[in-house]
């Protein structure tokens, strides 16, 4: 399997072209379909400009509400928006690498901080980079770090935190120093340094210095993630009063996890805040969204001061939502609801190319898999094998596209009382009309067990509230086959891809949390190893059975 395309100098002028997903499992699992460029010409490359907008839900932004967010309503007045795009899972780092690889969490196998995106899959920037784009790329969140492998391919990649680079050399130090527990106490205090931070302004700024200084005859990839959105919910004035400035209350945005008056796990029932209260902090979450499209707006602008608007292919997008007590939880990393992982997304073309300057709404299912192999489509560049998504340029310029089911997961580590590594895997298969959620256990020393289903038909039930969990229930066994075979397609495509050797995959933090890695299977996993613990890959029977909880 061919696995990285051959570098090109200069990308040619574009051409029709017409490609097949090429992983033919991959391809029958998620329904892979013709995908086919658009009519238009260009004589150039397009620049390119992803934007990520952190923890932004999709029913927060819609692109509709000037109110919101009046840059990018303006800009999808001349785009496509996707309203039922769904993130591969609801936390930063996999599903940035699912926007990076175009491959779900369940092929990746990022879906935890111990692992980086293999050496050996082609990332979009690298693609780009290699084409002879110039790659810039500024994040803000410390998921996007290096580290994780997202700076490969990108001539400038900079940390627009405050004091990031300080945080980054306490936890180095104490790695190299073996002081694990510093490592973990500076780990955790960078995180919580970080939801604290207001970073747009930086991010700007950034982009401003670095377009100054580009070689303008090079097409370029600008790659933008934007965290302000992200709890805490500190939005400056005016936007932290324009949704709700009537709140006469004692609660804000800060400490959101931590606040004793918003959630005590010490207490029954654990939430504490009520209706009046959260509805405030919610107008905040809306506010920081207000203030982030104003960053992207001085963003556009300078695109256009340099005369690169026209001539840019524009994603908004975010990487999951997040939960305001809609399933009993807030924040986010928690579960698989559509609050956390119906995300917004919106393709601007070049102008002149088909679709361009028309605004267009598609309800088909697209997930963030799709982002990698419609970049690659508009520049006119081959989709390297390992890619599972699909172009979405066909629908942009008005063609028809398919459903297919969006396949997402979500893994969760830790502890338990008697000292035993528990890890709890969640995985969902999700079309517009129905979704299917899987929840499985394995404890340290024991195999895998089932712990819980549920089907939902989101056409009567678009909320979630109304599980089936009944394992004889026909609509459950159903979703069970169909995640099952959904599934089947991944484990073969994992097989087939060409690995580094494993310890080539770890990160830093891997070091940090060793025990808990090594408890769950990971660090003592072959050079072959597929791309996660091998237990996460084994097939499980084709009808459902409920095992007993082993507390």
């Amino acid at each position: 399997m061919q696995m990285r395309p051959r570098p090109m100098q200069r990308p040619p002028k574009r051409r029709r072209t017409t490609r097949r997903q090429s992983l033919s499992l991959l391809g029958a699992l998620l329904g892979a379909v013709l995908c086919t460029s658009g009519c238009g010409a260009s004589a150039s490359p397009p620049d390119v400009l992803l934007i990520s907008l952190d923890t932004v839900r999709a029913d927060a932004l819609t692109f509709l509400d000037p109110r919101v967010a009046p840059h990018l309503s303006r800009l999808a007045e001349r785009g496509t928006i996707f309203t039922q795009a769904i993130a591969g899972s609801s936390w930063t780092l996999p599903s940035h690498v699912s926007m990076f690889t175009g491959m779900p969490p369940a092929l990746h196998g990022v879906q935890d901080d111990g692992l980086r995106i293999d050496p050996e899959v082609p990332t979009l920037p690298e693609m780009l980079q290699q084409a002879g784009w110039s790659t810039a790329g500024f994040w803000t969140g410390w998921y996007l770090a290096a580290d994780f492998g997202f700076g490969r391919g990108f001539d400038t990649y900079a940390n627009a935190m405050t004091d990031g680079l300080e945080r980054y050399e306490e936890m180095e130090a104490a790695v190299r120093g073996g002081d694990l527990e510093a490592a973990r106490q500076a780990f955790f205090t960078r995180h919580s340094s970080s939801h604290a931070d207001v970073t747009s302004p930086k991010v700007v700024e950034l982009v401003g210095r670095t377009l100054g200084s580009l070689d303008r005859t090079a097409p370029l990839f600008l790659f933008c993630h934007l965290f302000d959105p992200h709890y805490d919910f500190i939005p400056p004035p005016p936007y932290d009063t324009r949704f709700d400035s009537g709140y006469r209350g004692k609660i804000d945005g800060r400490d959101f996890m931590q606040n004793r008056r918003i959630w005590d796990e010490h207490k029954n029932p654990k939430r504490r805040i009520n209706d009046r209260d959260l509805a405030h902090v919610q107008a905040l979450y809306r506010g920081e969204i207000a203030w982030t499209d104003a960053a992207v707006g001085r963003v556009l602008d300078r695109l256009e001061r340099d005369g690169r608007l026209d001539d840019t292919l524009i994603i908004v997008t975010s990487d999951h939502g997040e939960e305001f007590f809609e399933h009993g939880q807030r924040g986010h990393r928690r579960g698989v609801f559509d609050e956390v992982l119906r995300v917004p997304l919106l393709v601007v073309p070049p102008r002149g190319l088909a679709g361009a300057g028309v605004a267009r709404t598609v309800d088909a299912a697209v997930t963030l898999d799709d982002l990698m192999p419609t970049i690659l489509d508009y520049c006119d560049l081959p989709v390297p094998d390992t890619v599972s998504g699909r172009s979405l340029r066909p629908a942009v310029e008005q063609g028809a596209l398919p459903d297919r089911p969006a396949l997402a997961s979500l893994l969760l580590t830790g502890t338990r009382p008697d000292g035993k590594s528990h890890a709890v895997l969640i995985e969902t298969l999700r079309t517009p009309q129905e979704k299917f959620i899987r929840n499985l256990e394995v404890v340290e020393g024991k195999p895998p067990r089932v712990a819980a289903v549920a089907w939902f038909d989101l056409a009567q039930d678009p909320q979630e509230r109304r599980p089936v969990s009944d394992f004889d229930d026909a609509r459950v066994r159903a979703g069970w086959e169909a995640l099952e075979t959904a599934l089947d397609g991944l484990r073969a495509g994992a097989r087939m891809l060409p690995r580094s050797a494993y310890a080539e995959r770890l990160t830093r933090i891997s070091e940090v949390f060793r025990p808990d890695l090594k408890a769950l299977g990971y660090l003592d996993a072959p050079e072959d190893d597929r791309p996660a613990a091998a237990w996460m890959l084994e097939p499980l029977p084709r009808v459902p059975e409920p095992w007993e909880s082993d507390g």
